[in-house]
């Protein structure tokens, strides 16, 4: 097995999303286009990648709340990606070093996590004002609307090694 360094563009635009409960797919999308991956690049797409209505519907959002289906979509993509419930400090030691989806079960809300500041977390966020939150969380707005799941995505791609000639 080979392993690649994944492009990654910090600054990619979130786009806002049209439903009310499309958080983590607008998420994915993002993530996706801020990896390069040319695969459920929009809210639609990436909806339906996700998987209506066993995965995500318009009752309950994101049907499971650790991630695990945004996982296995970055996981069939080539993105290691996986998942856990970080505290804090855990949460802002992983975003110095790779990108992440973030769902909050108290805010009831999924987001891109483009990295930290050092005391806050800098978002993609496809509902900006959500429950007081907009482009950054500070560690008061974690706690308050928590517990958090994080998909952290290693900015490496594993690729089968190929026989050789």
């Amino acid at each position: 097995m080979s392993i690649e360094p994944l492009a990654y563009n910090p600054t990619e635009p979130q786009q806002q999303q049209l439903l009310d409960w499309t958080c983590s797919a607008c998420s994915l999308a993002w993530m996706n286009r801020a990896l390069g991956i040319q695969f459920a690049t929009d809210e639609p797409s990436a909806t339906d990648y996700i998987g209506v209505p066993d995965n995500i519907n318009a009752m309950y959002g994101l049907m499971d709340a650790s991630g695990s289906r945004l996982v296995q979509c970055l996981r069939e993509q080539g993105a290691p990606a996986f998942n856990c419930w970080p505290s804090w400090s855990q949460i802002d030691q992983l975003a110095q070093y790779m990108p992440m989806l973030l769902g909050g079960v108290g805010w009831n809300h999924w987001v891109g996590v483009r990295g930290t500041d050092g005391t806050n977390l800098l978002l993609a966020n496809s509902a900006e004002g959500w429950q007081g939150v907009y482009d950054t969380m500070n560690s008061s707005q974690f706690v308050a609307l928590g517990p958090f799941a994080a998909v952290p995505v290693p900015l490496l791609r594993q690729f089968p090694s190929l026989p050789q000639a």
